[in-house]
């Protein structure tokens, strides 16, 4: 690694050069009374260019000329005024909106009641003088699986579980391929106390112990259907 070289200064700069014999005391065996040439001036020179350091260093500030005193005695100064404070904002209160009036509570029924807490499986067959009556609505072109599904949707949405068991009716019947399936969840505790006094061996399924229930409800339901298509295609 190369090191560097210190640079070498040669020569006086004038701007640097100061001297300090002006403000050296000169020791003299004469008498104060006598006078020698040079010695009172360094004496009284620091005093005065103390009170005027601007003299020392060689600056001579120019003096205002009377022309200029005039224009700045001429020129009224201008008052000084102190910023204004700001002044707040006022909010205005908002009206307090009116409360608006409290709707009479519904009348419970099978579409606002709370849901249960265990899915059951819902069958229902078709009656056989119910498939009868069916006969001229699928003349008229009616499809009888339709008839069926729109029995048995009405039929689920109003269905609540009652803690009264019902047995499976006696009624002439069409194969369960023809019936409704479907599912929908039930309070699981009605179901319980029902089977603890009617099951207490726990042989039927949860479908079995409600069958009796929705079936005669569907049934209801389908009754209805016919009626109402068959006031309308025939």
């Amino acid at each position: 690694m190369v090191r560097r070289k210190k640079p070498k200064i040669t020569g006086a700069d004038p701007n640097y050069s100061h001297t300090f014999e002006r403000f050296r005391a000169v020791e003299s065996d004469m008498p104060p009374d006598v006078k020698i040439p040079g010695v009172n001036e360094q004496s009284t020179s620091p005093s005065q260019d103390a009170t005027n350091p601007k003299e020392v260093a060689g600056v001579v500030e120019p003096k205002a000329t009377a022309a200029e005193t005039k224009t700045s005695a001429s020129k009224p100064k201008k008052p000084v005024t102190k910023p204004k404070a700001p002044k707040a904002k006022t909010i205005a209160a908002k009206p307090i909106a009116a409360r608006p009036k409290q709707e009479p509570a519904e009348e419970p029924n099978a579409s606002n009641l709370p849901r249960g807490d265990r899915q059951i499986t819902l069958d229902a067959a078709v009656k056989i003088d119910q498939a009868q009556a069916m006969q001229p609505l699928i003349e008229k072109g009616l499809q009888q699986r339709d008839i069926v599904m729109l029995a048995g949707r009405r039929a689920t949405e109003k269905f609540v579980l009652s803690p009264t068991f019902v047995p499976k009716p006696d009624a002439d019947r069409l194969p369960m391929q023809d019936g409704y399936h479907t599912s929908k969840r039930l309070d699981g505790a009605i179901l319980d106390a029902m089977r603890d006094e009617h099951d207490p061996l726990r042989v039927r399924s949860d479908p079995a112990m409600v069958r009796g229930q929705f079936e005669t409800l569907f049934w209801q339901m389908l009754d209805d259907v016919i009626a109402e298509l068959t006031k309308k295609y025939t």
